[in-house]
């Protein structure tokens, strides 16, 4: 028995005596090491002297964190409810002995981490709105005061919700329909509701920043709104809303057309009339009695408008809409386009809108009309 354990002394100082000599060599690596404490270690096992070795060598610690990075499960169900257009919260699975997780967003091809928490929600702040996001979540353990990964959930796909719509409003009204207008923003489309017997519901969408609601009962109130979408997801059609814009009324004109919608349509082509005057309001110091009847080029528009007859002025033509014309916005497109016609020919003179109001017809119209004249 003596015997014995002086051989394994033996055997242990030989031993301790190649390793010490490989450690003193400087060409030796790490790789080379721990492989022969590997195999040394395997050669002791019989003795019960193979612990020192493989612990100075770090070994079984080594095995050891792997081992605990196998045992880390994957994360699994993740979800997201957006909550804004600026926040997502993401939520997903407990892992079974896990100290925490780790959430990764997707950032110009990569995947770069976002926050560590210990909890299994996490909620991803000031993100531009409208945008679709990618997240991946991974679990881990802490081993020896390291942190021990493991494998990446799934990827998941969703998006901020876009901002609010502004700009709304209502561009032109006929008598059946009603065309609305507003501001772009960055989204997939845009949503129309309709107030309609107490409720509002989606009648429409677009791409564009402009809707016409159509088939509509002639001078009738309807109200409009809109908000923008944004899809986060084309296979699964995910849609992410923005808030409501401000609500917009508007009344559809009679089937015919009014003395009202003839006050609008003057309003309308006499502001088109002082924009198109250009050489009126470069030069209209230079007219009679500037500083008298007059002191800046508006009040010269306003004293021609209200001063200037047929009777008094020249015209080129007189135009005529009847009573039982339906369509003004039609006649007003044409009226700018012959006001154009005016200003080309003649552009030193401002061309002043004036409707005479004819139930018994005019000269050129036995029928009851409105006469339209460009005086100057």
């Amino acid at each position: 028995m003596h015997f014995l354990l002086d051989k394994h002394m033996v055997r242990e100082r030989n031993i301790s005596g190649l390793m010490n000599e490989y450690k003193g060599r400087d060409i030796m690596k790490n790789s080379v090491k721990r492989t022969t404490a590997a195999i040394l270690a395997t050669v002791m096992i019989g003795t019960g002297m193979y612990a020192p070795i493989a612990d100075h060598y770090n070994l079984f610690s080594q095995t050891s964190i792997t081992a605990e990075a196998a045992s880390v499960g994957r994360v699994t169900g993740l979800k997201s409810n957006t909550l804004s257009n600026s926040e997502i919260k993401l939520k997903w699975s407990k892992v079974k002995g896990a100290s925490g997780y780790t959430v990764y967003m997707r950032k110009n091809g990569s995947y770069n981490k976002v926050a560590d928490t210990k909890s299994t929600t996490y909620t991803v702040k000031k993100l531009p709105n409208a945008t679709r996001e990618n997240f991946k979540v991974r679990a881990y353990k802490k081993v020896n005061g390291k942190k021990v990964y493991g494998s990446y959930s799934s990827n998941w796909n969703t998006a901020t919700n876009p901002q609010p719509c502004k700009g709304l409003k209502v561009s032109s009204v006929n008598s059946d329909s009603i065309k609305l207008s507003w501001t772009k923003i960055g989204c997939t489309n845009y949503r129309v509701f309709q107030y309609i017997s107490g409720e509002w519901k989606e009648i429409g969408k677009t791409t564009g920043t402009s809707y016409t609601i159509k088939k509509l009962t002639p001078q009738t109130e309807y109200k409009f709104k809109i908000r923008a979408c944004k899809k986060d997801d084309k296979k699964k059609c995910n849609n992410h809303y923005g808030k409501h814009s401000k609500v917009v009324a508007a009344t559809t004109r009679s089937d015919k057309i009014t003395q009202a919608d003839i006050d609008a349509m003057k309003a309308e082509l006499t502001a088109y009339s002082r924009e198109k005057a250009t050489y009126i309001k470069e030069h209209y110091t230079e007219f009679w009695k500037y500083g008298i009847d007059y002191n800046t080029v508006e009040e010269l528009f306003s004293m021609l408008e209200n001063e200037s007859t047929p009777e008094n002025s020249s015209y080129s033509d007189v135009y005529t809409i009847q009573f039982d014309e339906k369509n003004i916005d039609d006649m007003t497109k044409i009226f700018k386009k012959q006001i154009d016609y005016e200003y080309k020919k003649n552009n030193d003179v401002y061309y002043v809108v004036y409707v005479e109001t004819c139930p018994d017809g005019h000269r050129v119209n036995p029928n009851p009309c409105w006469a339209v004249y460009f005086l100057y």
